[in-house]
């Protein structure tokens, strides 16, 4: 036998294991990356899924939320309206004879009294036929003289039955005839005496000459036609009226005798005392405005006719009013509405009044008392009768 001693096998029952445990090593560390990836990948999606299905189902059985706020009283603001102002009276002046102008005394811009000398208008022939009629007046009288002498001594002949009872009569109708013809003389007289005085152009009340539209030879034309032109314009501007338009929410707050107080640019920083003089007391069909005329002391004459002014009224109000924001308004088929949120949150569209617009909030002048929760901006989702969960805007 031989010494040498020879190396024994491995065992292949050991070393088979080894490996196979070098191989699933590997697959196992596989597996859980799948699975880490695949939990890291479903497992947001399904907790999204799960998030928004419940907050669907909360969204099915929730309240609509709403914005709401309370309505505020409106502040006694005075009424602001545009108007014009105007002379407090003022006259055209035409001529009432013909003639040529002989005299003018005064021009545009000119401050006159009443009664004072404008213009002179010659008219010879005014002038020749009141002097016929004067003399005619002479003579008419002088007839009435004779007929009355004539009857006298006719009565006194038919005391002794000297005279026919017809003459006599016809003597007593010549009286009666030259009497009238004296009463038409004097008449004609005083007619021609009158026109004679329009000869004379005098201003009919104190004021300013607005017009002067003739001047020295002009040919003068009586009557005010539409072909004839007139002599001058006067107006009396120591105290202006101005006319507005009440619009019809606001004809029960204006009362003849209250203050005004009237601006305009052209005067800035400057404001005028008025009174509230007359107003119509009826409203225009077409406009729905009530016309009322405001009158203005302009003793500097600082004020000028035709001027555009802004006129603010003291308006009484009638009641307490209140003031909304404008998008809680609902306007359509119903009418003018406001989305009212009660107590038990229940909603209530209720009709009401509207007053002044002040843009981002309107006056409400009736169908509320203040104590009311509105809804401020009202979508056509919502309906009489729906709950809903208010929500107050932070002020």
């Amino acid at each position: 036998m031989s010494d040498v001693a020879t190396t024994p096998p491995k065992p292949r029952a050991i070393e088979e294991p080894a490996t196979r445990r070098r191989m699933v090593r590997p697959a196992w560390a596989g597996l859980v990356v799948l699975l880490l990836l695949l939990a890291i990948a479903v497992v947001p999606r399904v907790r999204s899924r799960i998030a928004l299905q419940r907050a669907a189902d909360a969204a099915a059985h929730a309240l609509p939320v709403v914005g709401v706020s309370r309505p505020h009283p409106a502040p006694a603001s005075a009424l602001t309206l545009p108007g014009t102002t105007l002379p407090f009276q003022q006259a055209t002046l035409y001529a009432r004879v013909d003639g040529y102008l002989d005299q003018r005394l005064v021009d545009i811009g000119d401050r006159v009294t009443a009664g004072q000398l404008l213009a002179v208008i010659s008219a010879p022939e005014v002038d020749q036929q009141l002097a016929q009629a004067e003399a005619d007046l002479v003579r008419a009288k002088a007839d009435l003289a004779f007929a009355r002498t004539s009857l006298e001594r006719y009565v006194a002949a038919d005391r002794e039955g000297a005279v026919a009872k017809e003459d006599l009569d016809q003597r007593r109708n010549a009286v009666q005839t030259a009497e009238a013809v004296v009463q038409s003389g004097i008449a004609t007289v005083r007619r021609l005496s009158e026109l004679q005085r329009f000869e004379k152009v005098t201003a009919p009340f104190t004021g300013v000459i607005t017009q002067r539209n003739v001047d020295v030879g002009a040919l003068i034309t009586a009557g005010s036609s539409t072909s004839t032109t007139s002599l001058f314009a006067i107006a009396q501007d120591d105290v202006l009226r101005v006319y507005v338009n009440v619009p019809q929410p606001y004809v029960g707050d204006i009362q003849v005798g209250k203050p005004a107080t009237v601006h305009t640019r052209s005067l800035p920083g400057r404001s005028f005392d008025a009174t509230v003089a007359r107003s119509a007391d009826a409203l225009d069909l077409s406009t729905r405005t009530m016309l009322t005329e405001v009158d203005i002391p302009n003793a500097e004459r600082l004020l000028k006719p035709g001027m555009y002014v802004q006129v603010s009224l003291d308006a009484q109000r009638l009641g307490t009013r209140w003031r909304v924001p404008a998008s809680a308004v609902i306007f359509d088929a119903k009418g003018t509405q406001l989305a009212i949120v009660g107590a038990d949150h229940k909603l209530e569209l209720r009709p009401v009044v509207l007053g002044r617009d002040f843009g981002a909030e309107v006056e409400v002048a009736s169908g509320i008392d203040g104590s009311e929760t509105l809804v401020n901006n009202p979508s056509a989702a919502l309906a009489d009768g729906m709950t809903v969960e208010p929500v107050e805007a932070a002020k």
